[in-house]
């Protein structure tokens, strides 16, 4: 039995083996562009497979912050794909890697349900992001269900926010607002994940109190049938700040006359959350309310994304998670 780390040039036995043992069909079959911007270090992919006999037996890919900023090395792993044709060598690759993966957080986000339960097994910490969204007073909305479903409430908006576009605008971003939180995040960060994302156009804007930045939003406009949702990706600052985006949400949806703006966190806290405009879509669970996750291809329906993690305890108060993190916000379609 060997366990190592994928080579390039051995890039087409790797999606064989996923053909044959994940899912017969995915977009990162289909884009190459798409897989090297996800998983390829230098020479290398961000994959461990096992192997027995010179056949692949198991594998198992991961994200590091630090493809975004090579200074967070080390600091976060977001486990990604896992496929094995036998799950003992499936389990015997998870443990090599719980054991020899030395980062402060480990995470698995929007896993399988066998996953979910094997990392429970495991103690880590494990449940499902909350899922919070304000509905535009739109008469008739074709992406959410009831069709006339709205909580948006009237007030006077703040121009507190501005865009920004470039480089050199994220560049002068006061460093203290990176500082609330894991996975840790930087301004390198910001341009590599989401300013130069080869697919998609992300959205940022720079919340300010009293002329000091306070926070960074990050958004992605999703579109179906001619209709908009904005969805809310990333969160940086600290945690009170969020409710400083209350005014944002409002501009954006008139903006980009969207039915909705949402969000999937974990480590925001939920009063926080209401005081941004925001509300749980489990509260409207007698009125079958539908916000919409999946967008390629558009499924009407609710989505729980579950979340796992392993941390050294110093930083656990500071764990965060937003649909930016691991690959839950990734093309499907291209």
């Amino acid at each position: 039995m060997k366990i190592y780390k994928i080579k390039k040039r051995k890039r087409k036995v790797l999606l064989e083996f996923l053909k044959k043992n994940f899912k017969s069909k995915h977009i990162l079959y289909k884009s190459k562009k798409l897989f090297d911007w996800q998983y390829l270090h230098k020479n290398y992919y961000n994959f461990f497979v096992l192997e027995t006999e010179k056949i692949i037996k198991a594998a198992q890919g991961y994200i590091p912050t630090s493809r975004y900023d090579k200074n967070l090395e080390n600091d976060t792993i977001f486990m990604s794909i896992w496929s094995s044709s036998e799950i003992s060598k499936g389990s015997k690759l998870f443990f090599y890697l719980l054991k020899n993966l030395k980062v402060k957080l480990l995470v698995g986000l929007g896993g399988t349900n066998e996953s979910f339960l094997f990392q429970k097994l495991l103690k880590f910490n494990c449940g499902y992001m909350k899922h919070y969204f304000l509905a535009a007073k739109k008469k008739s909305k074709k992406l959410i269900s009831p069709k006339n479903f709205t909580n948006e409430k009237l007030f006077k908006i703040t121009n507190n926010f501005t865009k920004m576009t470039n480089i050199k605008q994220i560049n002068e971003i006061d460093k203290n607002v990176f500082t609330h939180q894991y996975p840790r995040k930087t301004d390198k960060y910001l341009i590599n994940r989401y300013l130069k994302h080869p697919f998609y156009n992300y959205i940022l804007y720079k919340i300010t109190n009293k002329k000091k930045t306070v926070g960074i939003f990050v958004f992605r406009v999703c579109k179906f049938d001619n209709r908009f949702a904005i969805r809310i990706i990333d969160f940086l600052g600290e945690e009170n700040n969020f409710s400083y985006g209350k005014s944002l949400f409002l501009f954006l949806l008139k903006k980009y006359d969207s039915e909705y703006i949402d969000i999937y966190s974990y480590g925001i806290r939920e009063d926080i959350l209401k005081k941004s405009g925001l509300e749980n879509v489990e509260k409207y669970k007698k009125l079958k309310l539908i916000i919409p996750n999946y967008f390629e291809p558009f499924v009407k329906k609710n989505i729980k994304l579950g979340y796992a993690f392993k941390c050294s305890s110093d930083i656990k108060r500071k764990v965060r998670f937003f649909k930016g993190d691991s690959d839950l916000d990734r093309p499907n379609i291209l």
